[in-house]
């Protein structure tokens, strides 16, 4: 009979922590990408909101004090 438990043999790793941290590194190293060209029409859009909420916003405060 084995002197290892059942429960310590299936906690042993298939893989050494050596060979688990060599097969990590990768010698490619990629820029990420440049999406500020992409979002230029969203950015515009999102400000053109942002005004146009702002100027109901105070229109609605100005007619409240007219009405």
């Amino acid at each position: 009979m084995p002197t290892t438990t059942r429960s310590q043999r299936r906690r042993q790793p298939a893989r050494s922590a050596q060979q688990r941290r060599t097969g990590v590194q990768s010698s490619r190293h990629f820029a990420p990408p440049d999406y500020t060209r992409d979002y230029e029409d969203v950015r515009r859009d999102l400000s053109m909101i942002a005004i146009i909420g702002v100027l109901l916003f105070v229109g609605i405060i100005g007619l409240s004090f007219v009405i």
